[in-house]
């Protein structure tokens, strides 16, 4: 992918576009609008708000946080040797009922956030879970947010920007308040001036309150439409906005369609392999090498992108994708990458010897079958159950496909371990080296391993426990980067997952819809600068 900076969005300054409006869509009834919640922690409501919403850090295509002055002034940090970080807010910013956001938004947010009161749900208590007190410095636009210790990604969880005080008061309202839209608890560049809950059509118009760059978009729409009827619609110019995902028959249409075009850049998301290391056979860390280099990742990138334009390379890097500042080709560094004959030579040495007459490897008798859940009806783990099974039928192992009943079986095969591959996509971040330990490792009690609760690998890779302290608390980047991309080839050479391919960003817009499209590692756009070309 040929984005610049990370990112095709038909990048153009403010000044030299002009109005219009835009139409974009949700699958779904609006249950909630409170996207801190579990009920709303979904990312197509998440893009849905954030024309109405604070943003106090913006993110470019690359995932590097950049302050947004509109809200924010400064941001100033200590260590002593905890982290506390000051926040000068920008007296300008208020809600949409006219009060200044202040200290006290911030406090409600975090109390509500941190975890500490079972009665609140949030999405995610992450970061503020961290936090120890936010308090007024020395007057109401001067935050004070004091760590428990060090934490460099402190940028994570203070660009969303407060909740308003009165939506996070009390465990009731933050769980159930937010059912209607209410207008005090909102800010930005646009309000909702409409939401017809029979329709589920959104509508926005800009903001009357709003202080920042007058926003270019007269009028924004928002229409519910089914995922699967997407694709017709923005065909039929229904809609000006289109998440292709990986759907080439998507790609085709929306390529097809009259004043359109096609952005392309590398997402975040990417394609992996995870290896159960508790299967009798994979608990060898030889076997799981030995199916690493046996796998051909380019034959499996090819297929699964077919029809999509882009780059279909194999991502060799368990933490960081390709486009991310930091990421070092592990492979290369390694040297574990697609080699068949190297595959043989490590499973020989590991004692399964090939039975001439099968074509299979077998040892003590047992012949080397491994077990791969292929989620039924999900076209790319179909496609890369059978893919895998033919590499690995050239270096003697027999791959078993066996189908999983989505409906039924899913996330339960995953969350049991009945499984000895399985595939699935990872969601990347603009912060790479949050919460390593969730994927990548767990706890010891007891001189026991306890993986965490996403390490369906139940695999403990000692160095990734050696390093996960100093890089949660590491502030000086380039050393984090460093301890970063020790952990990632600890995790390579343990076999833990097999990334396959990062996953490309397609996203089917207006031609002359500029500062909108494939946003790489941002996560939303900047709302007032969304217009068209003249």
């Amino acid at each position: 992918m040929n984005a610049a900076g990370g990112w095709d969005i038909n990048q153009t300054p403010h000044d030299q576009l002009a109005a219009g409006e835009f139409v974009g869509s949700i699958s779904y009834p609006i249950a909630t609008w409170n996207v801190n919640s579990v009920d709303g922690n979904d990312q197509e409501l998440t893009f849905l708000e954030s024309p109405i919403s604070p943003a106090y850090y913006d993110y470019n295509g690359v995932g590097e946080p950049i302050i947004n002055n509109d809200y924010l002034l400064s941001a100033k940090t200590e260590v002593k040797p905890n982290l506390v970080v000051t926040l000068e807010l920008n007296p300008k910013a208020v809600w949409n009922d006219g009060k200044v956001i202040s200290a006290d938004d911030w406090i409600a947010t975090w109390k509500a956030l941190n975890g500490s009161d079972e009665a609140y749900h949030p999405a995610s208590t992450d970061g503020w879970s961290e936090v120890t007190s936010v308090a007024a410095g020395a007057n109401a636009q001067e935050v004070v947010i004091t760590f428990k210790s060090t934490y460099p990604d402190w940028t994570a969880i203070v660009a969303g920007g407060p909740m308003r005080a009165e939506g996070a008061a009390t465990a009731k309202e933050f769980n159930s308040g937010w059912k209607e839209y209410k207008d005090a608890y909102f800010t930005g560049p646009f309000k909702v001036s409409n939401w017809d809950k029979t329709s589920g059509m959104v509508t926005m118009v800009p903001n009357d309150k709003w202080w920042g760059a007058k926003p270019l978009l007269t009028k924004i729409t928002w229409k519910q439409i089914k995922s699967d009827g997407l694709a017709a619609a923005f065909a039929n110019q229904e809609v000006d906005y289109y998440d292709i995902g990986a759907d080439a028959a998507g790609y085709a249409q929306a390529k097809g369609a009259q004043n359109s075009v096609v952005r392309v850049a590398a997402g975040p998301n990417f394609r992996h392999f995870t290896f159960n290391s508790k299967s009798p056979i994979l608990s060898d860390v030889n076997v799981r090498q030995a199916l690493l280099q046996g796998i051909d990742r380019q034959i499996i990138a090819d297929s699964d992108l077919a029809g999509l334009p882009g780059d279909k390379k194999p991502l060799n890097n368990n933490l960081y994708v390709a486009n991310q500042p930091g990421y070092v080709d592990e492979a290369k560094a390694t040297g574990l990458d697609y080699n068949p004959e190297q595959a043989k030579a490590k499973l020989d040495a590991a004692g399964w010897k090939l039975n001439a007459t099968t074509g299979f490897r077998e040892k003590d008798g047992k012949q080397l079958d491994v077990v791969f859940a292929v989620l039924a009806g999900v076209k790319a783990s179909e496609n890369e159950g059978l893919q895998a099974q033919n590499s690995l039928k050239q270096i003697g192992v027999n791959l078993k496909l066996k189908n999983v009943d989505i409906q039924k079986d899913w996330p339960g095969v995953l969350v049991n371990h009945s499984f000895d591959i399985i595939a699935f996509s990872w969601i990347g971040t603009p912060y790479p080296l949050v919460n390593i330990g969730q994927i990548y490792g767990g706890t010891t009690k007891g001189g026991e391993f306890a993986p965490g609760d996403s390490n369906f690998a139940q695999l403990e890779i000692p160095k990734v426990m050696e390093l996960k302290p100093q890089i949660d608390t590491e502030m000086d980047a380039a050393k984090r980067a460093t301890m970063g991309n020790e952990a990632a080839q600890a995790i390579w050479e343990s076999v833990h997952t097999l990334p396959l391919y990062q996953r490309p960003m397609l996203i089917g817009v207006r031609a002359k819809l500029a500062n909108i499209g494939a946003l790489g590692m941002a996560r939303i756009p900047k709302w007032e600068n969304v217009g068209f070309t003249k």
